[in-house]
């Protein structure tokens, strides 16, 4: 689905070219600190609705499991091209059904 190119070497080398810095010297990135500075992999936020695209790279960032617990629901339209925020396009006629029922 994803370009061979894009390997973990590719987004450090990229943020050079785009901003001109040089990653290692920086230390960066700091995903790690993000991670635990937003509740880790245990969110505790209540009455939160975490949409996500099969096709989200960023779907691992998020609860991908609802908790009835904490009034937390997930979904994840698995569907061709439901990518990162396909759930806030404007809808079409042609959207797949899983994503008319994510919305």
């Amino acid at each position: 689905m994803r370009s061979p190119y894009l390997k973990m070497s590719y987004w450090p080398a990229m943020c050079e070219r785009v901003f001109g810095l040089d990653m290692e010297a920086l230390g960066l990135p700091y995903a790690w600190d993000t991670t635990v500075d937003q509740g880790g992999f245990d969110i505790k936020g209540s009455n939160t609705f975490f949409a996500n695209g099969s096709e989200d790279p960023w779907q691992w960032a998020t609860d991908r499991v609802s908790n009835p617990d904490l009034n937390q629901v997930a979904r994840t339209s698995d569907c061709t091209d439901c990518g990162h925020c396909v759930e806030m396009y404007t809808p079409t006629d042609s959207d797949p059904a899983e994503l008319v029922e994510t919305r």
